[in-house]
């Protein structure tokens, strides 16, 4: 997957991603085989219950201080009219970083390690390193779960309706930016199951999560670049 879809999910994000938050108190949830597919929306809430609506998901990803899932990924590429899919790992540690870890069809990784956003596909001999400017990539997902611990201060929330078992918030920036709109599905627990992020470029993300892992231990060393394959190292 090339730069421009990761770097609008995550631009995860993931969505977040996002992401796939427990509250607090929950361990592991049993690994789900496919991806959620949400049925039509039904019920709309009122528009009393939206501040609260966003309370509880604030709440729930305030409290999250390691993550890790499976993930799907499909990008719909406007320009080539044309969708992608992927599916991978996705490892998240407050104050360390994030790594999307991508299983298939190619084996790749976007590592993020509080500084610099690290690139790389096994078959090619260098990797590329970035740094980032955290206060510019807000809004965008690119730190999933600390976008989401904070989504009433980057979004406007236009509706929440119920989406068979999930609720379904329909959200917009509240600056201009890369993402034109975002759609968050969220679970009886206060979760993020998919996120849809539509680009002002006509591209749209979508990513859906499983097997999600919260507060559990994760080692550090998932957050650090090792160039043990001592492939070559191109600044960005």
């Amino acid at each position: 997957m090339e730069k421009t879809g990761m770097g609008n999910l995550v631009s995860v994000a993931a969505f977040v991603l996002f992401a796939l938050w427990a509250v607090p108190g929950y361990g592991a949830e049993s690994t789900v085989n496919a991806p959620i597919r949400p049925p039509e929306t039904q019920a709309v809430r009122p528009d009393s219950e939206r501040t609260s609506a966003l309370d509880e998901i604030k709440k729930a990803y305030g409290d999250v201080k390691t993550l890790e899932s499976s993930f799907r990924q499909s990008i719909y590429i406007a320009s080539l009219k044309r969708e992608r899919e992927s599916k991978g790992e996705f490892f998240f540690k407050r104050q360390k970083g994030f790594l999307w870890r991508y299983k298939a069809p190619k084996v790749q990784f976007f590592l993020f390690d509080g500084k610099y956003l690290w690139q790389g596909e096994e078959e090619k001999p260098f990797v590329t390193r970035e740094k980032i400017n955290k206060e510019k990539t807000r809004g965008t997902f690119f730190d999933l779960i600390e976008d989401i611990a904070r989504i009433d201060e980057l979004f406007t929330l236009k509706e929440v309706r119920m989406a068979g078992e999930m609720e379904l918030f329909e959200l917009m920036p509240k600056k201009e930016g890369t993402v034109n709109a975002a759609k968050v599905w969220i679970d009886r627990q206060k979760r993020v199951r998919k996120i849809e992020i539509r680009e002002f470029t006509g591209n749209t993300n979508v990513i859906e999560f499983s097997g999600i892992k919260v507060n559990r231990p994760v080692d550090d060393g998932k957050f650090v670049y090792k160039q043990g394959s001592r492939k070559e190292i191109i600044e960005r």
